[in-house]
């Protein structure tokens, strides 16, 4: 706000008035007069000033006992440091994962196959030969019993080693100590193997604009971490 500056608008002129018709005493009520009217202009001016500078509190709830304050400036976030590549490669790991947790959690259930509940579960991670492999794998499970145990704390150590496109290329060091178990005769058919880790090399593919497994290749390879 421009501060407020008090002027008394007169300007020093002389009032023209025939000597003739003043006295000393009439010139001297007639100084007396301008004088008051010259402090009376001067403190209306001061008074409008300062109701114009302030008046704006009149309407505020704390009748301008709190300063204003200034608009907070808007914050703004800092440019992303990662790379196109790196983004890439993060969202085909993750696809990876992905993959992994619904084969670990479907192999581990005991149930009749269902057709629909593998489609509706497996189609967003995996497709072409490996979704028609894996299909084919369970049906046969599911109808013997066969069930995955001792998997639930295996670690994957996924690394991209090619990305072109649309397809991708991952080799991992998974850790395998989990087995198969037959529910049907309460034994495993294939035992638990603590401390084994084993090379997986896996293609992906993007299918309607998502990562999917597309062949999953090793399993009789062992690779150590």
């Amino acid at each position: 706000m421009t501060r407020f500056v008090s002027r008394c608008p007169f300007r020093e002129e002389v009032w023209l008035i025939p000597s003739s018709r003043i006295s000393e005493r009439s010139l001297q009520n007639l100084m007396n007069t301008r004088a008051l009217a010259q402090r009376a202009l001067c403190a209306g001016v001061l008074a409008a000033g300062l109701v114009a500078c302030g008046g704006s509190h009149a309407d505020r709830p704390d009748r301008g006992r709190v300063a204003a304050t200034s608009p907070t400036s808007p914050t703004t976030s800092a440019p992303s440091t990662s790379s196109p590549a790196s983004n890439l490669q993060g969202a085909v790991i993750d696809a990876y994962l992905a993959y992994w947790r619904v084969v670990n959690t479907y192999g581990a259930e005991a149930a009749p196959f269902d057709p629909t509940d593998f489609m509706n579960r497996f189609s967003p991670v995996a497709t072409g030969a490996q979704y028609d492999t894996l299909f084919n794998v369970f049906q046969l499970d599911r109808a013997k019993g066969w069930v995955y145990r001792g998997r639930e704390g295996n670690q994957l150590r996924p690394r991209v080693t090619e990305l072109s496109g649309d397809r991708a290329v991952i080799e991992d060091c998974a850790d395998d100590f989990g087995g198969i178990f037959d529910t049907k005769k309460n034994v495993f058919v294939e035992p638990l193997t603590p401390g084994q880790h084993t090379r997986i090399t896996a293609v992906l593919r993007i299918v309607d604009g998502t990562w999917k497994v597309d062949t999953q290749g090793g399993g009789d390879e062992r690779c150590t971490v």
